[in-house]
């Protein structure tokens, strides 16, 4: 049997092992690269400024419950903060999205890049709730009445109200509260004398003895909910605007399946603390507002630039074109997203 010698067999072991390196090093990066090797890729977070935790928000909080927005890839991180501030952040950047729609007409209206891209409501649920010796508004006369914001829906919705009922406004004060919790404690310390709110805040307050004196909608068609987004931060990250939109339309889809209603009032009784029949009751009036797909009708758009040019004093004409861009949503809806 003939022997190999000392050189070859050394030679052949280096070969041999570079080789076996080769293709561990190969190997290592195919299974690095290998989609079946990666594990679920981390969310991307967005900051969502929020007015308050009332039903009108609740998709947010409710979407990310259920998981629709981690299918969507996005992580939303919910900053509460007063609708002014929050377009001033959205603007420079420091915020990712406003749910907020009111305060941002106002902002479009004085030139500032916004739009809005989904619409959670398509009408007010918001109730003016007054004081137990308050019986009408009328009595709202030189009263001081908490807002969160002067010219977003809460307090255009306010104007409205007390205009629509001949109240001298120069003789009633609105108070620019900022949160609705703000709001909440202005209430409950009887620093005002009534406030607008939103399930299942107006049901609570109205059977401990509050008066509900009207509603929002029979007064203006004007958005409160929804998305807005700068024009710049689109440009710089659409698939985070096309994220949280296809989240927000699965969960509008699954909160108006009546198969899901039991589901979804047992949460809201959960996260509020509340009882189930008064949660039911708050719920009942949300899905009043509530859009159906994301959208809202173009003559409730038309009339709310009507409201919000008149209020504000607004010379410029504008267009449902000027204030909303739906082409986020209209992909998501011709994808076929569907809620589960």
């Amino acid at each position: 049997m003939s022997k190999e010698r000392p050189s070859e067999s050394c030679a052949t072991k280096k070969y041999v092992f570079r080789q076996l390196t080769a293709t561990v090093i190969v190997v290592a990066v195919v299974g690095v690269l290998s989609p079946s090797s990666w594990s679920a890729s981390a969310p991307t977070k967005v900051t969502i400024h929020v007015p308050s935790k009332s039903l009108s928000i609740m998709p947010y909080y409710f979407g990310k419950h259920k998981g629709f927005f981690g299918s969507a890839e996005i992580e939303p991180q919910p900053v509460m903060m007063a609708p002014p501030t929050a377009i001033a952040a959205l603007v420079g950047g420091e915020l990712d999205f406003s749910s907020t729609t009111g305060a941002a007409t106002s902002a479009i209206m004085r030139g500032l890049p916004l739009r809005r891209f989904f619409y959670v409501q398509a009408e007010p649920s918001h109730a003016l709730i007054a004081q137990p010796e308050i019986k009408s508004i009328q009595e709202l006369a030189g009263k001081v009445i908490g807002v969160t914001s002067l010219t977003d829906a809460v307090g255009m919705s306010t104007t409205m109200i007390l205009r629509g009922n001949n109240i001298d406004l120069s003789r009633t004060t609105l108070l620019a509260m900022g949160v609705t919790d703000n709001t909440l404690k202005a209430f409950a310390t009887r620093k005002i004398a009534a406030t607008l709110l939103a399930p299942p805040y107006s049901e609570e307050l109205e059977a401990k003895g509050y008066n509900k004196l009207a509603e929002a909608r029979t007064y203006a068609p004007l958005s409160f909910i929804g998305l807005v987004v700068s024009l710049e931060a689109v440009k710089k990250s659409p698939h985070k605007a096309q994220g949280v939109v296809a989240a927000l339309y699965r969960t509008m889809l699954y909160l108006h399946s009546p198969a899901n209603r039991n589901e979804v009032i047992q949460y809201i009784a959960r996260y509020h603390n509340i009882d189930l029949p008064l949660a039911e009751k708050a719920f009942s009036a949300q899905m009043l507002s509530y859009s159906k797909d994301g959208t809202k009708p173009r003559k409730l758009v038309e009339r709310e630039i009507e409201i919000y040019r008149e209020t504000l004093k607004i010379a410029k004409q504008f267009t449902p074109d000027d204030l909303e861009d739906m082409s986020f949503l209209r992909k998501v809806q011709e994808s076929g997203t569907q809620a589960r």
